[in-house]
């Protein structure tokens, strides 16, 4: 690896990257790599998608940035076509910059529009590294200073979750006075690749909605057609209060977007102002609304649904004849399988060992939960080929 100055906040993997085209990057070497999870699951449309650079060259030379008192013709439109993927939630929108920023903005929010100051969560779910975000990642038990009234329940990964409604309901009787908000991920990436069942949602939702207590779905990863649909809440079929998202909507630029339902925005004293240097910028506006319109040009959101079975057949193909990988799960272009080595308990050894060898071989993969699991949240244009390239490599690796 070239000498860096970087803060050494994490250890980096040994490529250093110096180029982007479609599904595959390439290093200072010139070696190609096919990159499954689209840089950090941002670029959706590809590394370097010539119509984005257009779009983005001509933003840049009309209107980049405002005051934040100020509005352009450029965050109006996003607004309008956030409102309208939102379908039923009849959405109202800020567009901010991360993710982080963004669940901050809500859970503020939450805790002024309900004057309550707890929050429930996932003991496995991730929102981000700010304060206010990781009192809710991984139920707060990393956050320095502790943040009070939070309360983390397990996530359902079996299919039978009445143990966990049980729980949530027991937090909800004991502190429903001091609860403001639920802040959960439809889809639990970090912890594993966790897919709670629809119905355990919608339970979720019916406790919350009787108990006066908002709930917000952290759509950071599955947001923006990943899973087939604009949001993942429109798989469930429910209309939360809010919901955020980041990483995709940005096509690989720093954007994030909080959605407010139009009810919650009728009945509630939004008397809290919100400032921010780079809310509702017309430069992330006019990324929002190119991807919307690019979406809906070339029917991605089809193509997600479509291409994520197909990804998922062949990862079931590679468990049946590699007794390494099991368990595969997705819900359009967000799919993981398992490592599984009997009398393993810690995969971070193993997990290294695959990613180098599969790094060797031009595949840029994942691993998460401690290595446990590989995770793969590719572009939304990748091929057939690229797919079959992923499962070739994986099928050499053993144990």
């Amino acid at each position: 690896m070239l000498d860096n100055y970087l803060i050494p906040i994490i250890p980096f993997h040994e490529q250093v990257l110096s180029l982007g085209k479609g599904s595959y990057v390439y290093d200072v070497h010139g070696k190609k790599y096919l990159d499954l999870n689209s840089g950090q699951f941002c670029t959706i449309l590809g590394h370097s998608n010539e119509e984005l650079a257009e779009c983005v060259k001509s933003s840049a030379l009309m209107l980049v940035h405002t005051s934040s008192g100020m509005v352009s013709d450029a965050a109006i439109a996003a607004s309008f076509k956030l409102n309208r993927i939102s379908g039923d939630m009849d959405a109202r929108s800020i567009t901010l910059s991360t993710g982080a920023e963004a669940v901050e903005f809500a859970i503020r929010y939450a805790k002024h529009i309900t004057r309550k100051n707890g929050l429930i969560c996932f003991n496995k779910g991730y929102h981000g590294l700010t304060l206010g975000t990781q009192s809710i990642t991984f139920g707060g038990r990393y956050a320095l200073p502790l943040v009070n009234d939070v309360f983390s329940m397990a996530v359902p990964e079996g299919g039978d979750y009445s143990d966990n409604i049980d729980e949530f309901e027991l937090i909800v009787r004991k502190y429903k006075d001091t609860v403001a908000a639920v802040v959960v991920e439809p889809i639990v990436s970090v912890g594993g690749m966790i897919f709670p069942d629809d119905e355990y949602f919608r339970a979720v939702f019916s406790i919350c909605k009787a108990n006066d207590i908002l709930f917000i779905l952290d759509e950071s990863q599955t947001g923006f057609g990943r899973t087939g649909k604009w949001f993942c809440y429109q798989h469930i079929g429910i209309v939360p209060d809010m919901v955020i998202c980041s990483k995709g909507i940005g096509l690989g630029f720093p954007v994030a977007v909080v959605l407010f339902s139009e009810v919650l925005c009728q009945k509630s004293q939004i008397t809290m102002t919100h400032y921010s240097s780079h809310q509702n910028d017309p430069f992330a506006a006019n990324i929002i609304n190119f991807g919307i319109d690019y979406i809906e040009k070339n029917r991605l959101l089809e193509s997600n649904s479509e291409k994520g079975v197909l990804f998922l057949d062949k990862l079931q193909e590679l468990c049946d004849c590699n007794e390494l990988f099991v368990n595969p799960r997705g819900r359009g272009m967000m799919l993981g399988v398992d490592l599984f080595v009997d009398g393993i308990d810690d995969y971070r050894a193993l997990y290294s060992r695959v990613y180098n060898e599969t790094a060797d071989k031009g595949l840029l993969i994942q691993g998460t939960d401690g290595g446990r699991v590989l995770r793969f949240l590719p572009d939304y244009l990748i091929s057939e080929e690229a797919m079959d390239f992923c499962i070739e490599v994986l099928r050499g690796i053993r144990p």
